[in-house]
C-alpha cells in the first residue's frame, strides 16, 4: 500500500515513533483539499497508548473536516524539537 522507505538506516522503530507521539505536541495534519488542492495545518494533538489513536484539536466545522469527509485519506507528521548545531540557521531532528 505504501512505498518502501528507501534509507533503512534512519528507520525509527515503533517505540521510538510513540514516544514521539506523546511528547512531541504539535504536528500537520495533511489532507486532500478543495479542488485536489493538498491543504497542511498544524495541530496539537494527544495520543492515547490505550486506543492508540491520536486526537486532533479542532472545531467541529470547518475545511479539514469537509476535506476529511470527501476523502478520508491523510497524511499526519510530528517530529521533534530539533537541535541547532553553533554557527548553523537549520534545525536537524535529535534521531
Amino acid at each position: 500500500m505504501f512505498r518502501e522507505l528507501a534509507r533503512k538506516n534512519k528507520a525509527l522503530s515503533k517505540n521510538e515513533c510513540i514516544k514521539i507521539l506523546k511528547e512531541e505536541k504539535r504536528g500537520v495534519l495533511s489532507v486532500n483539499g478543495e479542488n485536489d488542492y493538498p491543504y497542511g495545518m498544524p495541530m496539537n494533538h494527544f495520543y492515547c497508548e490505550e486506543t492508540k489513536k491520536i486526537y486532533f484539536h479542532c472545531g467541529k466545522t470547518g475545511h479539514r473536516l469537509d476535506s476529511l469527509q470527501e476523502c478520508n485519506k491523510a497524511s499526519f507528521c510530528v517530529y521533534d524539537q530539533g537541535i541547532k548545531e553553533d554557527n548553523d540557521w537549520a534545525y536537524t531532528l535529535k534521531v
